[in-house]
């Protein structure tokens, strides 16, 4: 989107003269639109309000005078983007604190006596207005931007969160049905409960987002070694104790996504993770809570997630009938349930069972011996179950809603085995890279193909050594040649796996690609800004005084000199020949100057028609003076805007021996720019201990110290 241009200066005076004694002076450089009272100056306000560079208003008018006209323009909030300056006869105090205090930019009095001066002052309140409004726009244009980045991600992360679930669902044995009956069985209990209890306050809202964060709650077997979550015999009193600890990995799962951490979902995310095992008489885990102690929404899942083990196949138990289950749960068999609850589900099982059940064809088959939920004795197959079909579908359904994921997310997913030395990549791979979505071979091939340099690929090996069980994640910023050859910023995001009894064995990673590079340049382009010069392109005073610092911390600490550079006579050239032509000017020597220093020296503009020049490594005196010489000839000599006049000042630093700070070092600059331009202009001086006791008026970027 485009900044308006805002060439237009509206002049508002009831004096057809005053009118056009200002359109005199500023017509050649915007276009006038005129008013003669405050109404119609409200009006052409509202036609012209994108247009309008600055506002002319007179204080005493017919009909609305100019401090009514302020307040019109306060309540619409124009004062922070038009630059609205008070013409008035008034000579008081008072009046001029009153227009101030109403958001005027200036006060000019009548009669103007200088029009150069007016000229001046507005012109520099357009320019900065035209910046920070510029400015502005740009900041809005990247806050939304980013959020719509912001709302893309977490639409991303959502889908792949469900998708995570369902992959710790496979990998314990569960049936792909798991999360949506979860869902739904606690939609159902949560609604009966909004409508029985209204004391609970539940809005339809909250119990969505209570249904889909129940999709979260088991996320932290994903940590569980593979040999305990799948076991099909008896597991032992330590195998116990671990199983038990992915309520707590969960938790540290979902503190490690950042985006969760802002919104109210990740406080149920995080309850029903760590509490969906606790019990209503303190006999459950990771706490040992009570009663009202447990969460709610925990509450909630933890009573469907008992009645969905009890009906659904696993690896270590076959599924109870529906009856069964709903009498176990009944008699306390699995636990203490919050009698509220659980008379709400004792009413509705029927329901549900036949709504999540019933339908799908996953009713649970006859006859199953008692067991304690996977506690050490409970029953277990004496063999493994073979798959049956319908897993199998169900298992190339999850499979191809993996990859449907990746694609739309825009990332690239990749799985590496260590043992074979091999790595798998979901299509994106492909179509960004250009390579095979399988490689043999894998470490070769990556040395061999280019896309990652040397020194990159041994920092990523060497941090990747250093990973272990309890710190498996890994994440790093690294540059990547694509198809075509471009170099692409991408995140790289890694998760070690582990086996073995003691899981000290990895074998491979998980991870995946995102591309992050227009976020990069983005950043680039702030910098850039943030640095830079508007007008000129050249470094800005901002960029001086980090190029000084850096200079002075330096553990070489090699001597270096400042230039401060002021021109002589640049009024005359905006006067005779206007500001675009003093603008053209500063560009001409943003252009010419740089080419007569060293590729390590630097150029600063710090400030109208002033510029500063670092020479690296430029300490002694008879070299400093030949090379302000040189900037003393260049501006006299070599500049475009020949017959005017035109030549420079320069006042010259050396570090250390004039200064310890950057601070110190350009006020004595400064000092020595003024002993030249007492001197005649047109030369440079040196700076000397003695100039100290001189008289000397500071530039108005270094006011005198008190």
């Amino acid at each position: 989107m485009q900044t308006p241009c805002r060439d237009t200066l509206l002049i508002v005076d009831d004096s057809e003269l005053n009118r056009a004694i200002l359109r005199e002076i500023f017509y050649r450089e915007y276009r006038i639109e005129e008013a003669e009272n405050g109404r119609q100056a409200l009006e052409a306000v509202a036609r012209q309000k994108d247009r309008l560079a600055a506002l002319l208003l007179d204080l005493v008018m017919p009909e609305l005078d100019g401090f009514g006209v302020l307040e019109e323009l306060a309540r619409q909030e124009l004062l922070e983007s038009i630059p609205v300056f008070l013409i008035t006869a008034e000579t008081s105090a008072d009046i001029a604190l009153q227009g101030y205090e109403s958001g005027v930019m200036d006060v000019i009095s009548k009669p103007i006596t200088d029009p150069s001066i007016v000229r001046k002052r507005v012109d520099n309140a357009v320019e900065l207005f035209r910046g920070r409004n510029q400015l502005a726009q740009l900041v809005e244009e990247q806050v939304q931007t980013i959020k719509a980045q912001s709302e893309k991600l977490r639409t991303t992360n959502a889908s792949i969160i469900d998708m995570l679930s369902s992959v710790i669902e496979f990998r314990s044995g569960e049936s792909g049905q798991h999360v949506r009956r979860i869902r739904q069985a606690t939609r159902m209990l949560l609604q009966l409960l909004a409508a029985e209890s209204p004391g609970y306050r539940l809005t339809a809202e909250e119990i969505e987002m209570v249904s889909s964060a129940a999709a979260m709650h088991d996320i932290g077997k994903i940590l569980i070694p593979d040999y305990i979550l799948n076991k099909p015999g008896r597991l032992t009193a330590d195998e116990f104790e671990e199983m038990k600890n992915h309520t707590v990995y969960g938790c540290e799962i979902l503190e490690r996504i950042p985006f969760f951490q802002e919104q109210a979902f990740f406080r149920y995310c995080y309850d029903i993770c760590r509490y969906h095992h606790e019990r209503w008489d303190g006999l459950g885990y990771p706490d040992g809570l009570a009663g009202g102690d447990i969460p709610l929404w925990a509450q909630v899942v933890s009573l469907v997630d008992v009645y969905d083990a009890l009906v659904s196949e696993r690896v270590y138990k076959k599924p109870y009938p529906h009856p069964v289950a709903v009498s176990m749960i009944r008699s306390g068999e699995c636990g203490a349930f919050n009698p509220l609850l659980l008379g709400l589900f004792l009413r509705c099982a029927d329901e549900l069972h036949q709504a999540l059940y019933l339908q799908d064809g996953s009713d649970a088959t006859p006859s199953a011996p008692p067991i304690d939920l996977r506690r050490p004795g409970g029953y277990h197959p004496p063999e493994a179950q073979q798959l049956s079909d319908r897993t199998l579908a169900l298992l190339e359904r999850e499979r191809q809603k993996y990859h449907w994921l990746s694609e739309m997310s825009g990332e690239i997913l990749f799985d590496y085995d260590r043992q074979s030395d091999s790595v798998e990549f979901t299509e994106k791979y492909q179509e960004v890279f250009s390579d095979s979505l399988r490689t043999l071979h894998a470490r070769d091939h990556l040395r061999r193909a280019g896309q990652i340099s040397p020194a990159d690929l041994r920092r990523i090996e060497g941090e990747l050594a250093a990973l272990t069980p309890e710190n498996a994640l890994y994440r790093t910023e690294v540059q990547l040649t694509v198809r075509g050859g471009r170099r692409v910023w991408f995140e790289l995001y890694m998760r070690s796996l582990w086996e073995g009894e003691s899981g000290q064995v990895c074998t491979g990673y998980m991870g995946k690609l995102s591309s992050i590079d227009e976020l990069k340049r983005e950043s680039a382009r702030w910098r850039q800004q943030a640095m830079h010069d508007y007008l000129t392109g050249l470094y800005n005073r901002q960029a001086l005084e980090a190029r000084v610092a850096e200079a002075i911390c330096s553990p070489a600490g090699q001597p270096f000199s400042l230039l401060f550079v002021d021109l002589d006579n640049f009024k005359a050239v905006n006067d005779t020949k206007g500001h675009l032509a003093g603008d053209r000017l500063l560009q001409e020597i943003a252009d010419k100057l740089p080419q007569k220093l060293r590729a390590t020296d630097m150029v600063a503009r710090i400030g109208g028609d002033e510029f500063a020049v670092f020479l690296e490594g430029l300490g002694k005196e008879a070299l400093l003076a030949k090379k302000a010489g040189e900037v003393c000839h260049f501006f006299r000599e070599e500049l475009g805007e020949q017959g005017l006049g035109l030549s420079a000042s320069v006042g010259c630093v050396r570090y250390p021996a004039d200064g310890q700070s950057y601070k110190a070092l350009l006020q004595r600059a400064d000092r020595a720019l003024y002993t030249a331009k007492s001197r005649g202009k047109n030369q440079f001086a040196l700076y000397a201990g003695e100039m100290e006791g001189e008289q000397y008026r500071p530039s108005l970027l270094f006011p005198a110290e008190d």
